[in-house]
């Protein structure tokens, strides 16, 4: 008999340990999500109410109808915030692509400024001085006065051949707005960054 009352107490500990963990997901739920404030708040305010009822086998019924209603408010679809649906996906990943995009060479891979006509997708250029940093990164300084370094994460070997007469070379947007230079009668491509 004793054993049976103790297996009973540990069901009912158990139970309470079971609902303490519901409360605080709910409690982490409700500020996760302020979109759906008022039904979690309602329902994390009811269980609160639970806690307060001095009898066991009814404040377990109480939190058990707790978890029901739960279940229900935690499954309905939360509204997208206004923000969000405003966002791209290129947003949602630390992207961000410009509202206004450049328009002339020179301010080409800069912020963009006010345009008045359409979007500039890429520039031709040739190379006046070609160098490369200490880890061996190319740097081209252009005609137009814009200085390009080719990005650490580039693996693309550059050799300069200044036999072949002046290098040109053509910058265009990539993907995620990345900025690709390809270099005229050479295959291939190299990823760079605008450095003035």
């Amino acid at each position: 008999m004793a054993a049976a009352l103790t297996r009973r107490a540990s069901r009912v500990a158990a139970g309470g340990t079971r609902t303490r963990i519901l409360l605080v997901s709910l409690a982490a739920a409700s500020m996760a999500a302020p979109a759906r404030a008022d039904p979690v708040r309602d329902l994390l305010s009811d269980i609160a109410k639970c806690a307060e009822v001095a009898e066991a086998s009814e404040r377990l019924k109480c939190f058990d109808a707790g978890a029901v209603r739960a279940k229900s408010v935690l499954s309905a679809p939360a509204p997208a915030p206004e923000a969000a649906a405003k966002k791209s996906w290129l947003d949602w990943f630390g992207f961000s692509r410009a509202d206004k995009p450049a328009t002339t060479k020179e301010d080409f891979g800069k912020p963009p400024q006010p345009a008045e006509s359409g979007e500039l997708r890429e520039i031709t250029a040739t190379v006046i001085e070609f160098a490369k940093t200490g880890r061996g990164k190319a740097v081209f300084i252009l005609d137009n006065g814009q200085v390009w370094r080719q990005l650490d994460a580039d693996g693309t070997e550059v050799p300069y051949a200044p036999s072949s007469g002046p290098m040109k070379v053509t910058i265009e947007i990539g993907f995620l707005g990345s900025y690709n230079l390809v270099i005229e009668g050479r295959n291939g491509l190299i990823k760079v960054t605008r450095l003035k």
